[in-house]
């Protein structure tokens, strides 16, 4: 229904309630309205994931010769239903079956007004809580969106359907079975940074992204290590997190607050890349176990973060309320 200002998404896609093995998949349903103006803008991401995909930081072996184009559709949020508790969507790229991504490619969908919601309610006050007074000017909507559309845009390349050391095929999720959530999550977040970069690198984003968009990067941090470790964002954003603290990247500063040393991120954001994306290619649950073992924890500089904003009491999460829908199903 591409002419249809109406979109509809409703099927059994994320399997983040399956702790066992992470194969099975839960109902949800999003209803929308299409913002024509604001998808027009987003044709690039789309157009250009086959060139992302050649250009990631990891062994040409790896990677996929043909990557399908993405429609990316902007959105603003009528209604959601079933499994949508947890993290409240920004964004969603479906379907996740190795199987139909491998044939027909994903689709995209950005919720906008959510992400206005979240960002004005909630990453705003973490940046004025966390981050260090002058890169606070540096945390604004544009790079948040951005960023949030190169994560879903990142879900769809890399590897998938893999071929293992033995020469049986297989895909990432099979193998990495209950590791599989956290890493993919963080694999989105942290290769969605470096795709930022890369584009910028090409003239086709602008360059008053390049600070702003690791700054942005560093409050969003705090704001989806708040979901909890038990979840796959959460998990995934510790890991990053705790990575770029280690390499120095993040600089924690007397007064408990954060900045980002921009002549360290880069070299950073594209080795943590690397190692998730090898670690995936290679269907290695073991390493995959070790590294969200080592990484994806409560350490104290996140500690910190999360104490100040439980003081002053920063909302975890929107939860929506759809007066529109109501009235319709009254």
């Amino acid at each position: 229904m591409q002419d249809s200002k109406l979109d509809i998404t409703i099927g059994p896609y994320e399997t983040y309630e399956d702790k066992l093995f992470g194969y099975k998949a839960t109902f949800e349903a999003y209803i929308g309205i299409s913002d024509d103006e604001a998808t027009a803008q987003l044709k690039l991401f789309g157009d250009n994931l086959q060139l992302l995909e050649q250009n990631l930081p990891m062994d040409n072996a790896y990677k996929s010769k043909y990557v399908n184009a993405a429609p990316i559709r902007v959105i603003q949020l009528l209604y959601n239903s079933g499994d949508v508790k947890g993290p409240q969507t920004l964004a969603f790229n479906l379907p996740n079956d190795e199987r139909i991504v491998k044939d027909r490619g994903t689709s995209m969908v950005m919720l906008k007004n959510v992400s206005e919601a979240k960002f004005n309610h909630i990453l705003l006050p973490i940046a004025s809580a966390c981050v260090a007074d002058e890169q606070q000017e540096l945390v604004d909507f544009e790079s948040f969106f951005t960023h949030t559309i190169c994560h879903e845009c990142c879900h769809g390349i890399g590897p998938h359907t893999i071929t293992l050391p033995n020469g049986k095929e297989s895909t990432v999720r099979l193998e990495l079975q209950e590791f599989h959530s956290a890493l993919e999550e963080a694999k989105a977040d942290i290769v969605g940074l470096w795709a930022l970069r890369f584009l910028i690198s090409q003239d086709m984003l602008s360059e008053s992204l390049l600070k702003s968009m690791y700054v942005s990067f560093l409050a969003g941090c705090f704001r989806s290590v708040r979901f909890g470790l038990e979840e796959a964002h959460g998990k995934g954003q510790a890991l990053q997190f705790n990575w770029l603290y280690e390499k120095g990247a993040f600089v924690l500063y007397s007064e408990d607050t954060f900045s980002v040393d921009f002549s360290k991120i880069e070299g950073a954001v594209e080795g943590l890349s690397r190692e998730i994306l090898t670690i995936q290619a290679q269907g290695d649950k073991e390493a995959a176990g070790l590294f969200l073992k080592k990484y994806g924890v409560m350490t104290e500089p996140l500690k910190v973060a999360l104490e100040k904003l439980e003081n002053i009491q920063v909302p975890v999460d929107v939860s929506p309320t759809f007066p529109f829908a109501d009235k319709v199903l009254q």
